[in-house]
């Protein structure tokens, strides 16, 4: 069974939009994590500073937005062709 291009760019469009609407949870519990994991290696460097860690949530937070865009982006760029 085949998945036709309609049916990817959907799916591509809606994980974008998951991507948008939960950046700001994601980006949370990204950097709670590589504090996490920073905290418990030794060869890591260390766990950041208060404003680092806002910083990298910031960046992420970003991140997480511009792809979510991009793959909007795609999607619709993908159902336009389809359509055509």
């Amino acid at each position: 069974m085949m998945i036709s291009i309609s049916a990817l760019a959907i799916a591509v469009g809606l994980i974008g939009v998951a991507l948008i609407y939960w950046s700001k949870v994601l980006s949370q519990k990204y950097n709670a994590w590589t504090t996490r994991l920073r905290s418990k290696s030794k060869f890591l460097s260390p766990p950041p500073t208060p404003k680092l860690a806002e910083l990298n949530f910031r960046i992420m937070f970003s991140l997480f937005r511009l792809c979510g865009a991009a793959l909007i982006a795609i999607a619709v760029w993908a159902a336009m062709a389809f359509f055509r």
